[in-house]
């Protein structure tokens, strides 16, 4: 082979080369990494930055030589919940913000865990998953759990004899009975799963059965949705069947033992409610790659330490949460009282 064709073969083994590095790296970044999600930023305001924070380890836990096993920081007047333990670190913000031209009241949870820490879902009674109804804070006191956000409420699907989706409770099936494919309906019937070890999975109907879950060790499966992002672009659906101002309550992931909660406050005089568009921007803003919405209007809840945190709004009359028959959650307390 003369010289140019030896010069001819290096470049095209060092294109090569170059084109399996490119594409090595784009496999390895994070899905917000290898796609940026468009925005729409809204001017809110915030409580002033927390400065009490006791002793802290480097991770942002609660320190060893803390005197205490916990640290417990309540300031409803300023909108700031906050929680440390050795494994646990729950920081919660309430926001007020105006959003095409209307008043908006949102809260963002930080929520960090590590060890066997993990989301489970706490039920109103165990014995009787579709039955037994209660408030959310009540089902929190009652298990003594620090962080708690409503559920799918299948129970409302069960009694009104609908589509329950694919419904996981402690390790046992209590439906099969879901869509075949990704739907705009309300809800659609996304699923949630929450595994042991912390991790949770996001998918559509149809892609995985009950015992795909089983196999895999979740204990707990919801369903509603819709999956808001995931895979580093926002899902279609929200601009279908989600665009009306609601109460909405949603859980986004950054990375495993690192997630977010949104609660937004509807029909009440100082919020209005917001659409998922708002929902998604807010937990992309966050840093999260992957979202999922839980039942929302007057299901919607954030619990900390036994209380709700937010202003349920008035509905059909009532002005508290609705009876459901679970809430997911994390972090046990014996500071939790009934």
């Amino acid at each position: 082979m003369n010289t140019a064709g030896f010069r001819g073969l290096s470049f095209f083994r060092r294109f090569a080369s170059a084109l399996l590095a490119l594409a090595l790296l784009v496999t390895l970044l994070p899905p917000a990494a290898a796609a940026e999600i468009a925005v729409t930023p809204v001017e809110a305001s915030g409580p002033p930055p927390f400065i009490n924070w006791p002793a802290q380890d480097s991770e942002g836990y609660l320190a060893m030589e803390w005197l205490e096993d916990e640290f417990v920081h309540i300031d409803e007047e300023a909108g700031r919940w906050v929680y440390l333990s050795h494994d646990l670190r729950i920081l919660i913000e309430r926001f007020h913000a105006v959003h095409q031209k209307r008043k908006l009241v949102y809260f963002i949870a930080d929520i960090r865990f590590r060890g066997d820490q993990a989301f489970r879902a706490f039920l109103a009674d165990p014995k009787n998953p579709a039955r037994v109804l209660e408030r959310p804070a009540v089902i929190a006191r009652k298990n003594k759990v620090v962080y708690a956000q409503n559920g799918d409420l299948f129970s409302y699907r069960y009694y009104n004899k609908k589509k329950m989706g694919l419904i996981i409770r402690g390790g046992k099936v209590i439906s099969k009975d879901t869509y075949t494919r990704a739907l705009a309906a309300i809800p659609p019937l996304d699923e949630l799963a929450l595994y042991p070890n912390g991790h949770v999975e996001m998918s559509t109907p149809g892609i995985n059965s009950p015992q795909d879950y089983l196999n895999r060790g979740a204990t707990d499966v919801l369903a509603f949705g819709p999956i808001l992002f995931q895979h580093g672009r926002k899902d279609d659906r929200l601009d279908k069947s989600f665009t009306h101002r609601e109460p909405r309550s949603a859980l986004g992931v950054i990375k495993p033992g690192h997630f977010v909660g949104i609660m937004v406050e509807g029909r009440n005089e100082r919020s209005v409610g917001a659409n998922l568009q708002f929902v998604a921007d807010r937990l992309i803003e966050r840093g999260c790659v992957e979202a999922f919405t839980l039942d929302g209007g007057q299901t919607a809840a954030m619990v900390f330490m036994g209380q709700e945190i937010m202003d349920p709004g008035i509905y059909s009359g009532f002005q508290q949460a609705r009876r459901q028959q679970d809430i997911i959650g994390i972090g046990i307390s014996p500071k939790v009282t009934k």
